[in-house]
């Protein structure tokens, strides 16, 4: 059994990575910890300091075996799986809606490479979905971008979709070299079967007839054979703002990832369950900017970093410069996780 509970005496923002691979969950706002998952979810007493409480009995204990797959020859950076060789491998930021009347027409999201959970305004939380080699032709419900999504999508180079943006966003969007794709119709379109505005979805593979290259690094994140050292960590949470946005992540021994649950039930997308391989959970400062409530955040610097990797946790930081976000441990070696 295990429990994890912060509380913040200042803003502060949680960012977790996980996708089919990796979720990199960005936690903004309201008050944010992890705990174990129970029936009971009593509010607690803030706190100043962050408190993290490890019990060392599992509720189910099982014996884990530490054996991981080898890595292939031919990966991709984003993932450390395998690819095709013919298949080029080119970025593909996409911002997707997470509001309840979007999730039962979700698709595309389990098949990205990373995924970054962040709070939007008013409580609802958005992704930005980062593909690799996937030529899906229905990825959405797109939505529209603000600056810090526009930031990290600028690190993995390549496209960019969107549904419009925050006047900010747009600003920035201008300053990059990404190749945007805006709503037009035909690569990024409505299906009228759904209401809008959930119902705008791009097609991958249109995307990727355009012209653009891959700038990604060799290895986006150092991927390993050896299963990660760390206290157990089974089971754990995520309360973003709102019950409807609340997360449980629940480790599947067999198959070394992690089952998502959203608002108590599986988060799924075409109909299968989002289970990410590895979570971290990135923090940073945030704050209103507007009277709509739309929020800023640092993603640049460096602040605290959590991972949980192979029914596992543990500490370390992220830095932010010349660009690109890495993730460290507490002895400043660049984290490993398993592809």
């Amino acid at each position: 059994m295990v429990s994890f509970s912060f509380f913040r005496g200042r803003e502060k923002v949680l960012l977790p990575i996980a996708g089919i691979l990796i979720f990199l969950i960005l936690l903004i706002g309201g008050r944010m910890f992890f705990e174990k998952v129970a029936e009971n979810r009593k509010a607690q007493t803030k706190e100043i300091d962050l408190v993290v409480d490890f019990l060392e009995n599992l509720e189910s204990p099982q014996i884990e075996e530490s054996k991981i797959l080898p890595i292939p020859e031919k990966v991709s950076p984003l993932t450390g799986l395998e690819i095709e060789t013919e298949i080029e491998i080119k970025p593909i930021a996409v911002v997707i809606e997470n509001h309840p009347a979007s999730r039962p027409q979700m698709r595309g999201l389990n098949e990205a490479g990373i995924v970054i959970e962040a709070l939007a305004e008013g409580g609802i939380t958005r992704f930005l979905a980062i593909f690799d080699t996937s030529e899906k032709e229905r990825v959405g419900p797109v939505r529209s971008a603000r600056p810090y999504f526009v930031e990290w999508a600028e690190e993995f180079g390549g496209a960019f979709i969107h549904a419009g943006g925050s006047e900010d966003a747009l600003k920035k969007l201008e300053t990059t070299f990404l190749l945007d794709f805006d709503e037009d119709g035909e690569i990024v379109y409505r299906d009228f079967r759904y209401l809008k505005p959930h119902n705008l979805f791009v097609n991958l593979a249109a995307v990727r007839a355009e012209d653009f290259t891959n700038e990604l690094p060799e290895s986006w994140f150092d991927f390993t054979e050896e299963a990660p050292n760390g206290e157990n960590a089974k089971q754990f949470s995520i309360d973003f703002s709102l019950s409807s946005y609340f997360v449980d992540y629940a480790y599947d021994i067999t198959k070394r990832n992690y089952h998502r649950r959203l608002n108590g039930t599986k988060h799924t997308a075409n109909g299968d369950t989002i289970q990410p391989t590895n979570v971290i959970v990135q923090f940073t400062e945030y704050w209103p900017i507007d009277n709509e409530g739309r929020l800023e955040l640092k993603t640049n610097g460096e602040d605290m970093a959590w991972y949980f990797s192979g029914g596992k946790m543990w500490k370390g930081v992220w830095k932010k410069t010349e660009g690109r976000t890495q993730f460290f441990d507490n002895f400043g070696n660049r984290v490993k996780l398993q592809p």
